[in-house]
């Protein structure tokens, strides 16, 4: 049994982000579980945390793309030219597995050490990269939903298999790696976008999606000019959301990355569907794709991830990420003419979005992103700045999401393990 002390940040909904002072948090290492929560005093040795600690669940980040990690940072390209000199070429390396491995490593050091505890990521075109990666993914200990990267049009080449080739490997895949370890590895059927992919493919994984219980993801409405590339590829759908339904990839269990452009009914067509729609802000302001209608699409119903989108989006810390979630719904409010008067979110819904709501969108929400007796022993151990503990309580939450950095994460747990950030 591990023992975890320290003051318990719980976000319970959008709006309420329970703080609990002087708490103990108990593992069950065996089951990969937390087994109790209290306020009976720790033990005087063998207690991780302790004074000056916070408890935290794990970050969920459902949006990024892995063969990108070694390419964040790289600015002043238009969303096509990304695609052109960074997206393709840093995707072509994996045809390399060894390569694929290596980076894979990196990506989950990285991302344990920020504080990332559940991924959804795209992989590459390449089926022994991805089998590759996942084994990767099994032996770092993330909580990891995965897959071969699907377009069979408007790429290089080399990069684009015909789609039977493509769907067959992705099936044998998702037959070896979906479920496995205890149901910490997922599969995702991951068409890249409507224009790269033909309707054989896309009706082809949502098939073997439904056939297997797959997660699907992709992206929609991610920029006015892709639109414009969807319509001259499929004339006859109105918009993204109308392919997507008539290819049946609107699921509970799928995930659109961006929607940046999303009209009212594109966005109810998303909310009647369940569809997870993954906000990707630092990403879209870096590629100058717009900003996403955060809360016009909450109005509607839409059930929300965050993602950083690695590597168009530069910052791979999930509450960098919020806080611009945050930041970008202010500056739509307080720059529309004439100005907008809902309420803007606030860290409390941050908060939710990082934890206990991604998980929620993701379809996880019944066993993760939740710091309670039964439920997966995801969170992390931080110590931040001390004056953040003398505040009233009603501000701490606020001042801990703006001023939490990587380097203020002592432990990391997965499934009761720890894994990092460093050695313990």
């Amino acid at each position: 049994m591990k023992t975890l002390h320290g003051t318990l940040l719980q976000p319970r909904t959008s709006t309420d982000c329970e703080i609990q002072t002087d708490t103990t948090v108990r593992i069950d290492e065996a089951a990969g579980t937390f087994a109790a929560i209290g306020t009976e005093r720790a033990p005087a040795t063998d207690v991780v945390g302790g004074a000056g600690c916070w408890i935290l669940p794990g970050f969920v980040d459902a949006h990024l793309h892995l063969p990108q990690w070694d390419r964040r940072g790289i600015d002043g390209l238009s969303l096509t030219e990304w695609h052109q000199q960074v997206v393709h070429p840093a995707e072509a390396r994996f045809a390399d597995p060894d390569f694929a491995e290596r980076l894979a490593e990196d990506f989950a050091s990285g991302l344990i050490a920020r504080g990332t505890t559940s991924v959804a990521a795209f992989g590459s075109p390449h089926a022994a990269a991805t089998d590759r990666v996942f084994r990767v993914l099994a032996r770092r200990g993330l909580r990891a939903i995965y897959g071969q990267m699907l377009n069979d049009m408007n790429c290089p080449g080399k990069e684009c298999p015909p789609a039977d080739k493509q769907l067959d490997e992705a099936r044998d895949t998702a037959a070896k790696w979906h479920g496995s370890e205890n149901g910490r590895l997922q599969y995702a059927f991951s068409p890249r976008q409507p224009r790269c992919c033909s309707e054989k493919l896309m009706r082809g994984a949502a098939a073997l999606a439904e056939m297997i219980g797959c997660y699907i993801q992709t992206h929609a409405g991610e920029s006015h000019d892709e639109v414009l590339a969807v319509r001259e590829s499929y004339p006859d759908a109105l918009d993204d959301i109308e392919l997507f339904a008539e290819m049946k990839l609107l699921t509970p269990r799928t995930l659109l990355g961006h929607g940046v452009v999303l009209d009212h009914d594109e966005r109810h067509r998303i909310a009647e569907t369940q569809t997870t729609l993954v906000h990707c802000p630092t990403a879209n302001l870096f590629l100058e794709a717009g900003m996403m209608d955060y809360v016009a699409h909450r109005k509607a119903g839409v059930r929300f991830a965050l993602g950083s989108s690695v590597a168009s989006g530069p910052s791979a810390f999930m509450p960098h990420v919020a806080v611009a979630c945050l930041q970008t719904a202010r500056a739509m409010k307080v720059h529309a003419v004439p100005r907008r008067s809902y309420a803007a979110p606030q860290a409390a819904e941050a908060w939710w979005l990082l934890t206990s709501g991604g998980a929620q969108a993701l379809s996880m929400g019944d066993r993760v992103g939740t710091i309670a007796a039964g439920f997966a022993a995801d969170c992390l151990v931080v110590r931040p700045e001390p004056w953040i503990n003398a505040l009233p309580e009603e501000a701490q939450a606020s001042a801990l999401l703006y001023t939490l950095r990587p380097d203020q994460i002592e432990h990391v747990f997965i499934a009761g393990c720890r894994v990092g950030p460093q050695a313990a």
